[in-house]
């Protein structure tokens, strides 16, 4: 390797790394500080600590999602320490790494203004920079998405097929990270078939199109399988994906009402919407065929979204990614707009050419003024509760609890087969209250923490009647949503 590449590799290596600086100056309090910004976070992260305490996934951790992120951040937590930090700084560089692949695949299509404002955008999009800094699985996924993107890229300018196995064996990764990415096969296949067609009228080879997308496909498999074989996955279809389809409608709950919710979703970034609309005419007047990718994915994961249910804010990426890249599009079409209004002498200026462009730049102004913040708080934190689950701390073994970020942040444990206590377990009837009492009655936990289902908990006569016999209340909020007990024994 010489050493302009050696120079290049670290003059990248310095971008991503100065991407993940500025988000942590930007949001050090809120990256620091903040006890929880979702409920997915306690998920991860006890899923990754009792990973790293020995427990395997699906035997004896239930798990709903692939196995990569929960072994990654385990080693990742044993390596930089069992903090909440070092768990956002992991997905922070998946971030990082996702901005940058967004910003050089747009370069190679558009140059390195459109990528410049195509890259701000996603950057400033809704919610990004949140899930930029959330122990969640969904960025990293997509990250690994983008740079399989980029890599097939890549692939179609220099024709070597180390760039095609590294194209499919990212995106497996992606799979085994989360499942969500799997529409882009198609997509993707679609992108290459278009690469190999330009190959095809060269060497008058057809069959070179068949070999590539096989191989692209091969490799997927095989790596996919590998993570699968390892980690017994084929073994466990009834969390990996029985979980996911087994959702009853709840139409008291918004993220059931799917039109209303993503409306909402995108109303924070109408304004971006606008220049991807500029985006989609350019592509189709000017036929630029690298277009096709962004705007295929736009709509699969629009109709995707329109039917999935429950939809959750956190799939907001699958369409910020595509809005922002045909919005880079919309960029490169005023740019070149506005130098084909401007007569080559500048004191001659053509104003009925640059009325259009200017008149679009003034729209998306407007609507970037008009769009209200839309922002969303997290999960709050109760200070008492935390000191209570520290008071007990040392004659602790066991926490059962339907938040298990409070045992995180104590370096306790809760019974693997309650790491993930969601609302899609708990309303596709996987985790019914009499097993709960299963697992009350196997582990004896010495603390119980209730602050999500306390209510639902409660209800349940049997639940009720072994916790009363069983446990004393040590804590309970004024709203009567959070309790602590702590077992007779140790009172």
């Amino acid at each position: 390797m010489n050493i302009s590449k050696v120079k290049n590799i670290l003059f990248q290596l310095s971008i991503i790394l100065f991407l993940i600086v500025l988000v942590i100056a930007i949001r050090f309090e809120p990256i620091t500080q903040t006890f929880q910004f979702d409920y997915d976070e306690g998920f991860n992260l006890m899923k990754a600590f009792l990973y790293s305490k020995g427990f395997s996934l699906y035997s004896q951790i239930w798990n709903d999602q692939p196995p990569l992120f929960t072994v990654l951040l385990s080693n990742w937590l044993n390596l930089f320490g069992d903090s909440v930090f070092a768990a956002r700084l992991l997905t922070l560089i998946f971030s990082a790494v996702l901005i940058w692949c967004f910003y050089q695949i747009i370069c190679l299509e558009l140059g390195k203004f459109a990528a410049l404002v195509g890259t701000i955008l996603l950057f400033t999009s809704w919610l990004y920079i949140r899930l930029s800094i959330s122990v969640m699985i969904g960025l990293p996924s997509l990250s690994l998405a983008m740079l399989s993107i980029y890599f097939l890229k890549i692939y179609k300018r220099k024709q070597k097929k180390i760039y095609l196995t590294l194209s499919a064996g990212c995106l497996a990764l992606s799979l085994q990270t989360k499942l969500f990415t799997v529409f882009l096969i198609p997509l993707i296949l679609f992108d290459l078939l278009a690469a190999d067609s330009k190959i095809q009228n060269i060497q008058k080879n057809r069959i070179i199109i068949f070999k590539n997308i096989s191989f692209w496909l091969i490799v997927l498999g095989l790596v996919y399988s590998f993570f699968a074989f390892l980690y017994q996955q084929f073994d466990n279809q009834e969390q990996l994906i029985f979980t996911h389809l087994k959702q009853p409608q709840n139409l008291e709950v918004e993220n059931f009402h799917n039109f209303k919710y993503l409306s909402y979703m995108i109303h924070q970034d109408y304004d971006y919407i606008f220049l991807a609309c500029i985006g989609i005419w350019a592509i189709i007047s000017q036929k630029q065929n690298n277009g096709l990718l962004p705007f295929s994915w736009l709509v699969t994961a629009t109709l995707i979204l329109l039917n999935h249910q429950p939809l959750w804010y956190h799939y907001y990426p699958l369409l910020a990614i595509p809005i922002c890249w045909l919005a880079a599009y919309g960029v490169a079409f005023l740019y070149d707009l506005f130098l084909q209004s401007l007569h080559k002498d500048l004191k001659k200026i053509n104003v009925k050419k640059i009325f259009i462009p200017l008149s679009l730049v003034i729209i998306f102004i407007s609507l970037i003024i008009l769009t209200p913040p839309n922002p969303r708080g997290s999960v709050p934190s109760n200070l008492k509760l935390i000191q209570m689950v520290k008071k007990y701390k040392s004659f602790t073994n066991w926490v059962f609890t339907d938040n298990p970020m409070y045992a995180f942040y104590n370096d306790l444990i809760v019974p693997p087969e309650i790491a993930v206590m969601s609302y899609k377990r708990i309303n596709s009837g996987d985790l019914a209250f009499d097993k709960m009492l299963v697992i009350l009655k196997k582990y004896r936990p010495e603390q119980i923490i209730l602050t999500r289902w306390t209510t639902q908990i409660k209800n349940d006569i049997n639940l009720k009647d072994y916790i009363n016999n069983n446990y004393s209340k040590t804590y309970e909020n004024t709203a009567k949503s959070e309790e602590h007990f702590i077992l007779n024994q140790l009172t």
